[in-house]
């Protein structure tokens, strides 16, 4: 279409006022007011006093009002008639708008229907784990994006995401569900490893901690053991030595037992008692009293049982 030229020359304008004037006058009337004290006799002369002022006030602002509506006058004329300017480009502007957003709705719908078929071409057994918004990059609607660059970033992404998976599902830990969880939220690798790395790092540390416990327990369950045998031992060791001490004490009482005056005239008036503790066969028993007797030895004989 041909250039038109829009020429708008503005001729300044000039207000013509008597400001100074009115200035000075304002000034040397309204100072006397301004220290003035009133009281409850001159109240009716503060009130007159106060409506003049505003009266004052409103003519002098009703002068400012008047001349702002007839200074802007022009401008709003003006204005006016900028805007049927504007009105007569805005009606093709919109009527072929209207035409370019329609065909770039079209091609954002065909775009749209490639990505898609693309996605399901490279999506796999990964359609649950990866839903197509996931994988989305909204350059791909460009239209100076080819489909060929689409079809590559998209194989790439949906690969990365597979190799990932994998490597989580690889890894032997009761963590691996949550962390798929993770990474499918994230489809950060790192972070979702180092979930992963971390449970089994408290899981080893709670385990041995358990370990270190169930054999501090073992251990104070053996050291009892230890002792019961040992008090048991002390018992067995303390009872055998009362059993013992009982029976010497009986082989002592039965010695004295013996008739003392019946054995006295089988022995010489310096002979002394001495009790003996044999132990031996029968026959070396016999032996025994043998020699005794040979001797002219008193013996007395009490059997017991070892």
């Amino acid at each position: 279409m041909g250039n038109i030229n829009f020429e708008v020359v503005p001729v300044s304008g000039r207000i013509q006022t008597n400001f100074e004037q009115v200035k000075a006058q304002l000034a040397e009337q309204v100072s006397p007011y301004e220290n003035v004290v009133f009281t409850e006799e001159t109240k009716a002369d503060a009130k007159k006093t106060v409506a003049d002022l505003r009266k004052l006030k409103k003519s002098i602002d009703d002068e400012r009002k008047e001349v702002k509506k007839q200074w802007m006058a022009p401008y709003e004329k003006f204005e006016s008639e900028v805007k049927d300017l504007l009105s007569m480009v805005d009606r093709p502007i919109n009527f072929i708008n209207g035409q370019v957003e329609e065909f770039e709705k079209k091609r954002l719908e065909e775009r749209k229907a490639e990505i898609e078929a693309i996605y399901e071409e490279e999506i796999g057994d990964l359609r649950e784990f990866l839903p197509i918004y996931r994988v989305m990059d909204e350059k791909w609607n460009n239209a100076g994006t080819t489909v060929k660059a689409i079809r590559k970033s998209m194989t790439e992404k949906i690969a990365s995401v597979r190799a990932g998976k994998i490597a989580i599902e690889s890894m032997q830990s009761d963590a691996v569900p949550d962390a798929l969880r993770k990474y499918q939220a994230t489809l950060n690798l790192p972070d979702s490893i180092a979930y992963v790395t971390q449970y089994e790092a408290n899981k080893a540390e709670m385990l041995r901690k358990e370990e270190e416990k169930r054999r501090e327990e073992e251990e104070r369950r053996h050291q009892e053991e230890l002792e019961r045998v040992r008090k048991e031992e002390r018992h067995r060791v303390a009872e055998e030595e009362r059993i013992r001490r009982e029976a010497e004490q009986k082989v002592m009482d039965d010695v004295k037992t013996v008739d003392e005056d019946r054995a006295a005239p089988l022995t010489a008036p310096q002979s002394h008692k001495a009790v003996y503790t044999v132990v031996g066969t029968d026959d070396e028993l016999r032996d025994l009293e043998m020699a005794m007797e040979s001797l002219g030895l008193y013996y007395e004989r009490k059997m017991y049982c070892v």
